[in-house]
Order: C-alpha cells, then structure tokens, then sequence
C-alpha cells in the first residue's frame, strides 16, 4: 500500500535554499508523492531555481505543482493554499529553506500505517552556523503534550508533524490568514486536542533551518508581534471553551505572559518597546506558578521597564544557553 503523500512547501525569499530543499523531496526513496510547491509572491529567483531543479527529476515532474498566490499573503495563507490544492492521504508541511532525509517519508509512511495515527510527531536536526544538533521530540500524553505547547515548552512548528490528510480537513482547524507569524501556535494545539491518536517516531527525518535572516521567523515587524498576540487570543478562546478547559486552564490564563517573555528571548532590546507596548494590557497579570525562574524574572523586568538590566541578563541567559548546546 502505497498512499499519496502531500509535501505543502511555501516559498517566499528562499532563492538560497530552495535547491537543497527540493532536491531532498524529489530524492524521496518512497515513490507516491505530490508536491504543492506555494509562490507566494517571492520577490527573487526561488522558482526560477525550483523549476530548474525539477528538470533533473523527470519522474517527479509530473507529480509538482506550483500555485501562485497574485501578491505576497504570508505563511497562514499559503499553507492553507497547499492544503486545499492538495488531494493526498497524508500531509507533511515542509519549510522551504529546511530539507529532509530521503527515507523521510517512507519511514513515516509506514509508522503511520502501523499506528493509525491522526498525527504522528518525530524528531528533527536542527541546523545553525555551529553544525548540527539532534532534537528529540517529548510526547508521553495528549494532556500534558497540549500543555506544553501551550507553554512555548514544545514545538508548535508543523514540520515535525505528518498529518492524516481525512483528519485535518475534517477538523476545519486552519491557519488565520491575518497571523504573519506564530500561525502555527495557533493551530498546532487545537489540531493535537482533536487527534483521536497521537504517535511518535524516534527518528531525526527533518532538518530545520536557522541561519536564513529573510525567512518569515527573522521578519519581526510590529505586525508579528501582533500576529503572535492575536494567535494567543485565539488560543484562550478556544481552550476557554473545550469540555475538558479544566485541563488546561492554568496554563491558558497564562498564555500572554509566557508569549511576551519568549518574543524577548527571541529579539534584541530595539524590539523590546514594541512586545511591550503590543503586550500592555498583559503586564498586570499575575504570574503563572509553573513559570520558570528566568522567564519570572524576565517578565518582572520588562514589567518594570528596567530593558537594560534585561538586556545584560539576556547576554547571560544566550551564553548559558550556548553553552549548554
């Protein structure tokens, strides 16, 4: 049994690694694949590369397809492009400036089978400018998993995550097309929370990228920073609602907190006004007790507006932290 496989791979400003990237998914030793390749609008040459690539693999040719969006939408919009273009039994969304490993798919393929899963995690490598690192995925229940995606604790990315197609179109649950950023901490939690089964493959098959500066994470704008505010919102409503919100009810009330303090951990202090001044209404909440000591006290210093004495702890925190690694 050889099910179809939809690889959804947006493509905006990645004329430096899209090569690599299709060259990865076109090597696939498993052989039923569609490719929804998503231009949108990319201002460079990412498809002229990509249609350059697809040459050398007249096999797979037939099996891309590229939409166009007519103007640049962002990511929300262009994942939910690829995945209503898309007609395959399964779906893996890939990053176009990340790549896998040829046997990605027919080693998930047939985990997904075995399990029945409705999404089965795996893990990844992550790539810096250092070389490479292992990062093991932590899945032991649905319950404490939603937690922790809550909580910034586990990824929300959906590139480590190979979906079945029947299950995610069922569930509605798609990407707000007004998010820039951070749209998959807005759906990643919801769709886990639907899933009837949840399996994991100890498996490194994605490679994920983090040197690429014109990537939509390294564009910070007001407008993602407001993008992640409005997928925090959508969040609270949700889980405020579900039959099992008691749950989860701890972390939910603390989701503004935790969004501001890890917005600061991922900027400098000439983003920092802005987080704050998105984040306002978010200072004189009080802390949630499961918040760790560094994220307390980053909070109580951008609370208190004390951004230099932020800034020397954050040089801190990213030495320890390279340290570790």
């Amino acid at each position: 049994m050889n099910p179809i496989v939809s690889i959804i791979v947006p493509v905006y400003g990645v004329e430096r690694y899209i090569e690599r990237c299709a060259i990865s998914l076109f090597e696939q030793t498993y052989p039923n694949i569609e490719y929804m390749f998503v231009n949108d609008a990319t201002p460079d040459k990412s498809i002229d590369v990509l249609q350059s690539v697809m040459e050398r693999y007249p096999k797979r040719k037939s099996s891309v397809h590229i939409v166009n969006h007519p103007h640049n939408k962002g990511l929300s919009a262009a994942r939910n492009t690829g995945i209503a273009a898309s007609t395959g039994e399964y779906i893996l969304h890939v990053d176009s400036d990340d790549y896998l490993d040829i046997v990605a798919i027919e080693h998930l393929v047939i985990e997904a089978l075995k399990t029945n899963s409705d999404i089965l995690l795996f893990d990844t490598n992550v790539v810096t400018k250092n070389g490479v690192r292992a990062e093991r995925v932590t899945y032991t229940n649905k319950i404490k998993y939603i937690r922790q995606l809550i909580q910034h604790t586990a990824k929300c990315a959906h590139w480590n995550k190979f979906y079945r197609a029947d299950f995610v179109r069922q569930s509605e649950i798609r990407s707000d097309e007004k998010i820039r950023m951070a749209e998959d901490y807005a759906v990643t939690p919801r769709l886990v929370h639907q899933a009837e089964k949840i399996s994991v493959l100890h498996e490194p098959l994605y490679f994920y990228e983090t040197t690429n500066q014109s990537s939509y994470v390294h564009n910070l704008t007001r407008t993602a920073i407001e993008s992640q505010r409005r997928a925090d919102l959508i969040l609270m409503r949700y889980f405020k609602q579900v039959s099992d919100a008691y749950n989860y009810a701890d972390v939910v009330s603390a989701i503004p907190q935790r969004s501001m303090t890890s917005l600061i951990k991922n900027t400098d202090i000439e983003t920092w006004p802005e987080i704050l001044d998105v984040y306002q209404q978010c200072l004189s909440l009080p802390l949630e007790k499961g918040m760790s000591l560094v994220n307390r006290i980053i909070f109580s210093l951008a609370k208190s507006r004390r951004l230099k004495t932020l800034q020397v702890f954050m040089c801190f925190y990213h030495l320890v932290m390279r340290n570790d690694r």
